[in-house]
């Protein structure tokens, strides 16, 4: 016969992991319920994983309406971002305007002018909108030349 002094530590120690479990479950719960979801924003969402699932998302269902969106991927800071936009670009379009993801600063801007004319060109993006603007603003000012 188990003492009593034995059955209380036991309970104890039985209610202790039942609190335990459950303040992780709810920890586990209100930390999930913090972050937005990566696939959700698309290209309005600032993340850079959310744009990168948009992207790949517009590659996928061929929608050539987001590629103005996708070329305004190609002045992120973030390389991941660039290398992801100027690939969808080239398998949507076929060509790369002589973009290249991990150039310096002025050149990739050079070739992101290139795309918006392009785009423009395509009417696919009206000739006043100012992308860069409207979508979401550089991290940091963009060059003046």
């Amino acid at each position: 016969m188990v003492s009593q002094s034995v059955r209380h530590v036991l309970f104890a120690s039985f209610l202790g992991r039942c609190v335990v479990g459950v303040c992780l479950t709810l920890g586990t719960i209100a930390l999930s319920s913090c972050a937005p979801s990566a696939t959700e924003g698309g290209f309005a969402n600032p993340a850079p994983g959310a744009r990168i699932y948009a992207i790949e998302d517009a590659v996928k269902f061929n929608r050539r309406d987001q590629i103005p969106q996708i070329v305004e991927c190609l002045c992120s800071d973030d390389d991941l971002l660039r290398y992801m936009a100027i690939g969808a670009l080239q398998r949507m379009t076929g060509q790369d305007l002589g973009y290249q993801f991990d150039d310096v600063e002025p050149l990739r801007f050079a070739a992101y002018q290139r795309w918006r004319q392009w785009t423009i060109d395509q009417h696919l993006a009206p000739p006043e909108q100012s992308y860069a603007s409207t979508i979401y603003p550089p991290a940091r000012p963009r060059p003046s030349w």
